[in-house]
């Protein structure tokens, strides 16, 4: 009966012992349905979309609420679920608006992903002391919601759990808990208080970032020494001494924020921390940090200058992208021998030998650059590195790069050559994907796997050399690329044409010639 929209309600009979995936689903003018006891199984998303349903009754013959079963019936008011069911599964009841209060039986182990997500008006929910599992954005931007009683059954608390609640006002989360998911409680913006049991030996990225009613005098939200957001006025803004981590999304877009001084409590630097500070001029960094996470100062276009002390470790990737303040002479932002990005004007580029990595996202969109020369000194090239550059003609890669970032060349449309050397092991997924004027090219004999979609929608491809060092191709490596002409090691044939098949490949011929030494 799947988007049969006229139908106003059905009556199921007893000899139904199963309604299938996607029965109903899209019957916008269903307002009411009874299931008969004779029923074991609902299907997924068996009234996904029924917008019109106001109520429904699950008979207790039913143990299991599957995948998006009752997703986005927005009149839905009331649900009753019965003792028999032990598991609600993912997105069970997302998006039913008008849904204003639940009771989970004591039946149920677990709640899925999205189970309630969405439901923007429930206001209260009970969690029985049998669930052992709250799942990934089980109730995430249930607005409405002002508590929740979290059982001491509990374990852990997954990503996004709570977020966007907005009107929780307090939760208290019992010593079962072990472990929050990243941005568990992000953005409820009410939170006044929260109590975490010493049982919690983990607590992810952003967890209470934007969790504005925690915040001290000063505006820092800091839980277990952890600075989860920052709320104040300050442009210039001194971290306590309490804080021994900067957490995910910390200062996330404080447009406002000139300068930071990070005492030397801080161990490390959460990734986004400092994401779209295009005010920040200056920060300290101290000999105490040892890492610094993934688009950490990322966008802080005003930053003129950064000082990362030897104790520094781990760096993430695209720390300093688009920190225009920080670009050299000829346009470059080089820190520590990383190539973070590229804001000159010249379309035919000369990479310095001080640079040892092209980082992620370093020439990213960089639709005006024709050509570009790569110093001996690079060894690996980034993902989405040139992703864009779609008027890239030519790229010289040294026999010191081994790999090969996913994305790395992506779209880059005006390409008709790359000579890939000998020093790469492997070339990751989607590397030259839509490099649609590339019409061959070589695979040395150092290479062993194509990532996925590598070479897809390389539309004018017509020879690619592929040597027997190669054990994996990826899916669609050669998807859309016409019909290829494939040139390999002598024996390699059968082995290299199944590889092929999995791999998308319109395979015109298979050649075999004498293996070729490569230097």
């Amino acid at each position: 009966f799947s988007g049969c929209s006229s139908l106003t309600s059905v009556t199921i009979p007893n000899s139904v012992t199963s309604i299938g995936i996607g029965a109903f689903s899209g019957c916008s003018s269903l307002t009411s349905v009874t299931i008969p006891n004779s029923v074991t199984s609902i299907g997924d998303c068996a009234f996904d979309r029924c917008s019109s349903l106001t109520s429904v009754t699950i008979p207790n013959s039913v143990t299991s609420i599957g995948i998006g079963v009752f997703g986005g019936c927005s009149s839905l008011t009331s649900v009753t679920i019965p003792n028999s069911v032990t598991s609600i599964g993912d997105n069970a009841f997302d998006e039913c608006s008008s849904l204003k209060s639940v009771t989970i039986p004591n039946s149920v182990t677990s709640i899925g992903r999205y189970a309630f997500s969405r439901c923007s008006s429930l206001t209260s929910v009970t969690v029985p002391n049998s669930v052992t599992s709250i799942g990934d954005n089980a109730f995430a931007f249930c607005s409405s919601l002002t508590g929740v009683m979290i059982p001491n059954s509990v374990t852990s608390i997954e990503v996004g759990a709570f977020r966007g609640c907005k009107s929780l006002a307090s939760v208290t989360i019992p010593n079962s808990v072990t472990s929050i998911g990243a941005w568990a409680f992000v953005d409820c913006s009410s939170l006044t208080r929260v109590t975490i049991p010493d049982s919690v030996s983990s607590i992810g990225g952003g967890a209470f970032s934007e969790c504005k009613g925690l915040a001290d005098l000063d505006g820092f939200i800091i839980i277990r020494g952890v600075l989860y957001g920052y709320c104040g006025e300050g442009k210039e803004v001194l971290i306590p001494n309490s804080v021994t981590s900067i957490g995910d999304l910390a200062f996330f877009d404080c447009s406002s924020l000139t300068g930071v001084t990070i005492p030397n409590s801080v161990t490390s630097i959460g990734e986004y921390a400092f994401y779209g500070c295009s005010s920040l001029t200056s920060v300290t960094i101290p000999d105490s940090v040892t890492s610094i996470g993934e688009y950490a100062f990322y966008g802080c276009s005003s930053l003129t200058g950064v000082t990362i002390p030897d104790g520094v470790t781990s760096i993430g990737g695209r720390v300093f992208s688009g920190c225009k303040g920080l670009a050299d002479l000829d346009g470059f932002i080089i820190i520590r021998g990383v190539l973070y990005g590229y804001c000159g004007e010249g379309k035919e580029v000369l990479i310095p030998n001080s640079v040892t990595s092209i980082g992620d996202l370093a020439f990213f969109d960089c639709s005006s650059l024709t050509g570009v020369t790569i110093p001996n000194s690079v060894t690996s090239i980034g993902e989405y590195a040139f992703y864009g550059c779609s008027s890239l003609t030519s790229v010289t890669i040294p026999d010191s790069v081994t790999s090969i970032g996913e994305y790395a060349f992506y779209g880059c449309s005006s390409l008709t050559g790359v000579t890939i050397p000998n020093s790469v092991t492997s070339i990751g997924d989607w590397a030259f994907e839509d490099c649609s004027s590339l019409t061959g090219v070589t695979i040395p004999n150092s290479v062993t796997s194509i990532g996925d979609g590598a070479f897809e929608g390389c539309s004018s491809l017509k020879s690619v050399t592929i040597p027997n060092s190669v054990t994996s191709i990826g899916e669609r490596a050669f998807g859309e690329c016409g019909a290829l002409t494939i040139y390999t090691d002598n024996g390699n044939a059968d082995r290299l044409r199944k590889m092929l098949e999995n791999a998308g490949a319109n395979v015109k011929e298979i050649i075999e010639q004498k293996a070729k030494e490569q230097k």
